[in-house]
């Protein structure tokens, strides 16, 4: 069975808000790193108190990137359930939420001073509109509240009866995520076409008392998670925050920055001052004249002694075993026609002295070559003709 008109058009707005959604997690994330890279800059040029001001941006758009996620996380549940949503809100348990929430609405009303009239903006447009829906148009006008309160319907009684027991008005979780959206949209960091159009097709299934309640986070069974809330809360952050989040961005740059450092320094201070006070004590005084007063050269050479031999391996036959393979590479000799057999021999270690053993030239290899080894012109005339045959 197809989808009603309504429930296609809600997951319609559904399908074109999330995307929009991560779209902005997505550019409001890559604003933050550059100014994180930024702010690792001022950081280790010194300027702290710029730094300390500009990092409350990044941490603003890191709280709207959580905001974005938790929203668009409540509109992947509400087009999971669209069906539903639509099954409980125009069916019988919709009329007995409304009816419900008329009630919180006059009792909020009449707490804050204010009569039986209705309350926010939405309830304001209705009560000019005349009939702003089937359930709820009636409530409208000033003498639709003493209906409800001095003369209740059987209908109306009954689902008080039944709700009394309830902490939820259609279904926890589809309550909460309308809940959030009424209470997200006038506070959202950005302004989104499609969440303004989600917000009033929950009105139509939800009626505009609850969306006016849920935008103050004032109905009776259904609060705003609170970590929504402080997401959305408009104030300054604190100075511990601040100071964290200039740490991390310092040593996710590795600038010398913070508390650590101090430390890091203080340490390096002992250090140098015990040597110094152990070669003083072992007879010098501190100015060059006795052992004491060349530690620091002392030092100093060692480390430099250390950096050479990292930089530089010793050279040596059997340097590879210890140091890994050269990355240049001989090639033994390849036979020729006056040594068609060559042989290297690298001496060992336990005989580093002995003499390279040069094999001696056969009597075969000795015939038919003058004194210094060429070949004379009949052995290469015999050495072609066994080529040629």
């Amino acid at each position: 069975m197809p989808p009603s008109p309504q429930t296609a058009k809600l997951t319609s707005t559904l399908h074109l808000l999330i995307p929009r959604l991560r779209l902005l997690q997505k550019k409001s994330t890559a604003s933050s790193v550059v100014q994180r890279r930024d702010l690792a800059s001022l950081l280790e040029n010194n300027r702290d108190a710029s730094a300390r001001i500009r990092v409350e941006n990044v941490i603003a758009t890191d709280i709207a990137v959580e905001v974005m996620e938790m929203v668009e996380l409540y509109c992947e549940l509400l087009l999971a359930r669209a069906g539903v949503l639509d099954g409980l809100a125009f069916g019988e348990a919709g009329q007995r939420m409304r009816g419900r929430v008329r009630e919180e609405a006059v009792a909020y009303n009449n707490s804050k001073g204010k009569g039986t009239g209705s309350i926010g903006a939405g309830a304001g447009e209705e009560a000019k509109g005349g009939s702003g829906g089937g359930f709820f148009g009636f409530f409208g006008g000033k003498k639709a509240a003493p209906q409800v309160q001095d003369q209740p319907t059987p209908s109306d009684s009954e689902a008080a009866v039944t709700n009394s027991e309830e902490t939820f008005y259609l279904d926890p979780a589809l309550d909460e995520a309308a809940t959030s959206i009424f209470y997200a949209w006038s506070r959202f960091p950005s302004e989104v076409r499609e969440l303004t159009i989600l917000r009033s097709l929950l009105a139509d299934r939800y009626g505009k008392d609850y969306m006016a309640l849920a935008s103050e986070n004032k109905l009776a069974d259904m609060k705003v998670p609170e970590r929504l809330v402080k997401g959305l809360r408009v104030r300054p952050p604190s100075p511990e925050l601040v100071e964290s989040y200039l740490r991390e961005i310092a040593r996710a740059y590795k600038v010398p920055w913070g508390e650590e450092v101090d430390v890091d320094e203080q340490e390096v201070d002992a250090v140098l001052e015990e040597v110094l006070a152990g070669g003083n004590e072992a007879g010098g005084d501190g100015n060059g004249d006795g052992d004491g007063g060349d530690v620091g050269e002392i030092v100093r050479r060692a480390s430099e002694t250390t950096e050479l031999t990292r930089a530089t391996p010793p050279k040596g036959l059997h340097a590879d075993k210890l140091f890994g393979k050269s990355p240049v590479s001989v090639a033994p000799p390849g036979p020729r026609s006056d040594n068609p057999n060559p042989r290297v021999k690298v001496p060992d270690d336990s005989n580093k002295n002995a003499p390279t053993e040069v094999p001696s030239p056969s009597p075969a290899q000795r015939g038919g070559r003058d004194k210094n080894g060429i070949p004379e012109v009949d052995e290469l005339s015999r050495r072609f003709a066994a080529l040629k045959r």
